[in-house]
Formats: structure tokens, C-alpha cells, sequence
């Protein structure tokens, strides 16, 4: 069997994970948000599939990988999604997979639709189904290498992905989880507790009807792109301009889903 961990906000890693999963058939996605503390051992296939943040990866995904054991797993691989150039990530994965013990055989990077609309607008219309069209003959190409056990290792990173990394990655690395102190909650907020629900990481709560984010925020922006009724704002960016994003075969209580329950 296939162990595939995951974490997406948006749904793009979700949907490459399930189109993975369909092609090897014996395979089971774990939402990687959902574990709880404590040390990770694979016993199967281990297969990591989550988006590229900041030219790197997620810090969940990297402190996820601190704590796995994957020594005794026969084949190992990554899929990264990025809506543009995945920058120093694959290196990244590369180096932090072998703390796990078993080295990834293949690294992948699928471009997906770009949805951090605190530096961008969100694609729509026909670009951003040309976007998902390729991305979804990506995604099968990407399942038949792992369906055959294919071994392929991108290039080492460049000289120009090291240095947007090292200027934009451990900015992100150092401020992340507190970026969330920008995010306002407008009139039009209706108090559904989306926000809350699609949270990975429950950084959210409800007080008087409108969320509040406690600085533990991953910038996954599941909060802002799940709102219904686009209430979620980020302080000093033109957001409330910009489109809003989820991928089209990923629903609400599929990112629900990832939730770790409270104790």
C-alpha cells in the first residue's frame, strides 16, 4: 500500500493526492494536518504531496517531515503544486526527506492555478482552466511514474532559486504564523463558521459571531478562499478586488475533513 500525506488549503494538493490515488488503486491519503504529535512511521509506499509556499515548503509539511520515520518504506516520492516557479522546494524536499530516514526516489512540481491573493489576483475564466487542464494531464503523467516505481530527481536548485528562497522563504519561515494579525473581517461576514471549519490547523474561532485567528496560521488561506461571501480581507492589499479560489473537484468538507478534532 501507497501512504499518501497531504495539505492543501485550496484543494489543488488534494485533487493531485486523489488523482495519484485512483491510478495506484491500493493507496490511502492521510491529511497530514490531522496527525497528532508524536513521531510518524511508514509502513508502505510514502508518497508527499502539498503546495510550495514562498519558494519552499509549508512549515507544516516541514515540521511534519522532522518527525517521520520512513526507513523500512520500499519507494518514496514528492509532488509539489506552485502556481509559477516552485523556487528552492524541491531541493528543499530532497534534503528534509532524508531526515526521514529513506530518501524521495522522485520529486515532482505540478503548476496549479496561483492563489495568494495577498501579492496576486487569482486566475479565472479560460486561464485558469488551461491552467487545471494541464495540470491534470501533469497529474496522471505524475501517477504512472509512481504507479511504475519510477525514480527522477530534478536538477539542484539554481543559484537565483537559493536566493529567492534565502530572501523570501525564511522571511516567510520567520513571520508566518503571525501574518494573520492582517486579516480583517468585513460587514457582508455572516457568521457561518466557514473559516473556522476549513482551518487545518485550527488557528480560528468564532467570538460574537466573527472569527478570530490566534497565530498559528499556515497562510494556506483556506479561510479567505472558502468564505462564501468573500467577508475575509488582508489589511493593507487590495483584496477585496481579487478573485477567490478552491479547486473546482475539492468541496468544503473535503478540507474540513483535514482537521485535526480537538482533544
Amino acid at each position: 500500500m501507497t501512504i499518501l500525506y497531504w495539505f492543501s488549503g485550496t484543494g489543488n494538493s488534494l485533487a493531485l493526492a486523489r488523482e495519484i490515488a485512483r491510478t495506484l488503486g491500493d493507496a490511502r491519503l492521510v491529511p497530514i494536518a490531522s496527525l497528532a504529535p508524536g513521531p510518524v512511521t511508514v509502513d508502505g509506499d510514502f508518497g508527499l504531496i502539498c503546495p510550495v509556499y514562498f519558494y519552499g515548503l509549508p512549515l507544516l509539511v516541514r515540521e511534519f517531515l522532522a518527525r517521520v520515520d520512513a526507513r523500512s518504506a520500499p519507494y518514496a516520492f514528492c509532488v509539489l503544486d506552485a502556481g509559477g516557479f516552485p523556487g528552492w522546494a524541491a531541493t528543499q524536499a530532497r534534503c528534509l526527506g532524508r531526515r526521514t530516514g529513506r530518501s524521495f526516489d522522485a520529486v515532482y512540481n505540478v503548476v496549479m492555478p496561483g492563489n495568494y491573493i495577498a501579492m496576486y489576483d487569482a486566475r479565472g475564466g479560460d486561464a485558469r482552466e488551461r491552467v487545471l487542464g494541464a495540470a491534470r494531464d501533469d497529474a496522471a503523467r505524475v501517477a504512472a511514474d509512481v504507479c511504475h516505481r519510477a525514480g527522477r530527481l530534478p536538477h539542484a536548485g539554481s543559484a537565483f532559486a537559493a536566493l529567492l528562497y534565502a530572501t523570501f522563504g525564511r522571511w516567510f519561515r520567520r513571520t508566518c504564523r503571525g501574518l494573520d494579525a492582517k486579516f480583517v473581517v468585513t460587514d457582508v461576514c455572516t457568521s457561518c463558521g466557514a473559516c473556522a471549519r476549513v482551518c487545518p490547523v485550527r488557528n480560528i474561532d468564532l467570538v460574537d459571531g466573527r472569527p478570530r485567528w490566534h497565530h498559528r496560521c499556515e497562510q494556506c488561506f483556506a479561510c479567505i478562499h472558502w468564505c462564501p461571501v468573500a467577508a475575509i480581507q488582508i489589511r493593507g492589499r487590495p483584496t477585496a478586488k481579487r478573485g477567490r479560489y478552491h479547486h473546482p473537484d475539492v468541496s468544503l468538507e473535503d478540507i474540513a475533513s483535514q482537521q485535526r478534532q480537538a482533544p
